[in-house]
């Protein structure tokens, strides 16, 4: 009897350990599965986050260019201010717009392409055009006062009565510049490491007040004097 009992409580004790490696089996499945509903599901969300970044990026740059466009031919800002430094933040290509007379003051176009873009009688003043392509660009009348072009290209833009006082042109490049000798103003201007210079464009400047050489006073006193460049050109 007693060898029985013992037999008997073996075999329930055999029973529950296989009942409870059972329940460990069951728990690593249901583990396992949820793990992979989760990584399935975050795939999914992944794929839907980046659908609808791409769509709100095209939403985003159709009713910029909405704003650009309805406001073509129009004085004042008309929103393109916001407008052209978002479609540049977004990687859209300016090359060819047109803005004549626009009021784009401060504007941040930094890297922009704006080949062949019309900018005619555009207030551009203290306008951020550092690195931006300008090649071919009608500038006739613009108003580029203590505007930042430092290393972007100029080549074969025109310059017909533009005013160009207390603006920085660092390194940038001026090949086949059209009507530079018609420049309404570039007093002030800094002309440092310029490239391509027309043949006598350096001397012309200097002699209406552009800057071609600058050392650290220099340099410290063009960056405080910024604002008041500004401000004294406005009018001009």
């Amino acid at each position: 009897m007693q060898t029985a009992g013992m037999r008997s409580l073996f075999d329930s004790a055999m029973i529950i350990d296989a009942l409870a490696n059972l329940v460990k089996f069951w728990q690593i499945i249901i583990f396992v599965f949820g793990a992979y509903q989760f990584w399935a599901n975050r795939r999914e969300r992944l794929a839907a986050d980046k659908v609808r970044n791409v769509q709100a990026l095209t939403d985003s740059n159709y009713q910029a260019w909405q704003v650009v466009n309805s406001a073509q031919g129009k004085g004042g800002s008309g929103g393109r201010v916001d407008a052209l430094a978002n479609l540049v933040r977004n990687g859209q290509s300016l090359a060819g717009v047109n803005v004549d007379g626009a009021w784009l003051e401060g504007i941040d176009l930094r890297g922009a392409n704006l080949q062949f873009a019309s900018l005619r009688d555009a207030n551009l003043q203290g306008a951020d055009l550092t690195q931006a392509n300008l090649k071919g660009a009608d500038l006739s009348g613009a108003n580029l006062t203590a505007a930042t072009l430092d290393g972007a290209v100029l080549a074969g833009a025109t310059v017909h009565a533009t005013r160009l006082s207390a603006a920085s042109l660092r390194a940038t490049d001026l090949g086949d510049l059209h009507d530079w000798e018609h420049i309404r103003t570039i007093t002030y201007a800094r002309l440092h490491e310029l490239q391509r210079a027309p043949a006598g464009f350096r001397d012309w400047a200097r002699a209406q007040g552009a800057e071609d050489q600058i050392t650290d006073a220099d340099a410290t006193r063009q960056d405080d004097a910024g604002l008041s460049y500004s401000t004294q050109f406005r009018a001009v």
